[in-house]
């Protein structure tokens, strides 16, 4: 009998990011992370042009609730949320332009 192969799902494709910013919550120079992550990607957005996206890794859960909703609240488009395990997740953000 011929065994076949499980067909792969394909992940979809992530966009290529512009700028990356990498938010470790573990760093206690960081403060609460509700309190400083969104400001550091509203600065971090500044050093991009409009359309260009920037990849945010972040190890704090509530994250999934803080990015998309300060998404909505900014104009500035969450192209993809990557959750990597219970407490990392990476965020693709497009810039407004």
């Amino acid at each position: 009998m011929e065994k076949r192969a499980t067909p792969k799902i394909a992940e979809p494709e992530l966009p290529v990011p512009d700028a990356l910013l990498e938010f470790d919550t573990t760093d206690p120079s960081r403060g609460f992370t509700c309190a400083t992550l969104t400001p550091t990607i509203k600065s971090k957005l500044r050093e991009l042009e409009g359309g260009q996206i920037l990849e945010v890794r972040v190890d704090d859960p509530a994250a999934r609730l803080d990015v998309p909703a300060w998404s909505r609240m900014s104009g500035n488009e969450l192209i993809a949320t990557v959750e990597e395990d219970a407490e990392r997740t990476r965020f693709y953000l497009r810039k407004k332009m």
